[in-house]
C-alpha cells in the first residue's frame, strides 16, 4: 500500500470517528431529555438496515445463475 492510500484511509477514519462521536453525543442528549425520537430514529435505522440487507441477500439468491452442464462425461 502506498502513502497516499494510507493518508486517504486515515482521513476517512477521522471523519467517521467525528461523525460517530457527534451521533453518540446527540443520542445521549436526547435520552437525557427523554425524547422519543432519540430512541425511535436509531431503532428505525437498524430495522430498515437489517431489512435492506435481507432484501439484498434474497435478491442475490433469487438471481443466482444456474451452472452449465459439464461437457465432459
Amino acid at each position: 500500500m502506498n502513502q497516499q492510500s494510507v493518508d486517504i484511509a486515515r482521513y476517512y477514519g477521522r471523519i467517521l470517528s467525528l461523525v460517530s462521536a457527534a451521533t453518540a453525543l446527540l443520542f445521549l442528549i436526547g435520552v437525557l431529555r427523554r425524547s422519543y425520537l432519540a430512541l425511535a430514529v436509531p431503532v428505525a435505522a437498524l430495522v430498515l438496515g437489517a431489512a435492506g440487507v435481507s432484501l439484498w441477500i434474497g435478491r442475490l439468491l433469487i438471481t443466482t445463475p444456474d451452472y452449465p452442464e459439464d461437457p465432459l462425461p
